[in-house]
Parts: C-alpha cells; structure tokens; sequence
C-alpha cells in the first residue's frame, strides 16, 4: 500500500483538528495501533512539529491530528511537508497519509 497524497492548510495561531479514517476494502478497527505524524520545512530538516494523535473512533478505523495554537503561532507561512505513519499491533509500519502543510498567516493572536 502506499501513501495517499492530502495536501492540508493550517491557520497560523489557530487549533488544528483532522479527523482521518483507515479503511481497508472497509472499515479497519484501529484498536491498539498507534499513529505519529510530523511536519517539516523540507523532508530533510532536523527540526519538526508533531502532531497530537487521537484515536478517536477505534472500531470504525477513526483517529485525529491536532496541533495547539502555541505550535502554529511558532510555524511560519508557508509550505511544509508532513505524513502520517501507523503501526499496527505486529509492530508494522505503513505511511498512511503525506502531503504538502501549508501555515496560512493570521493577523489575530
């Protein structure tokens, strides 16, 4: 399987929420697995900003992405790039999602 491409906008100085489904010629309970996702300025920056990842919906395949205001307050605009890997309870490793970040600026802060 390989990654799906999802291009994302997140509002600078705003709270991130993406509620992401895993399917697999339907739904795929997602109960102990774990997921990570970071961004970064170019795949082979040393400086990253994690995602907070929730399953939110284990049975249905459901989990979420967030980021606080603090995170995106500290990103500049622009464009990133960012995936999203899961292991599963084997211990195996798929890249779910990857895809181009761009931090939209905000004047409220």
């Amino acid at each position: 399987m390989s990654a799906g491409i999802y291009n994302i906008i997140i509002e600078q100085h705003a709270d991130y929420e993406q509620i992401l489904q895993v399917k697999d010629s339907g739904n795929l309970d997602i109960t102990g697995y774990s997921f990570a996702g970071s961004i970064r300025e170019r795949s082979q920056s040393t400086t990253s900003v994690d995602f907070t990842t929730t399953i939110t919906d284990a049975s249905h395949g459901k989990f979420s992405l967030t980021l606080t205001d603090t995170q995106t307050a500290a990103m500049k605009p622009g464009d990133y790039e960012y995936d999203v890997v899961m292991t599963d309870t084997a211990g195996t490793k798929t890249r779910l999602i990857q895809g181009i970040a761009t931090v939209a600026s905000g004047m409220t802060r």
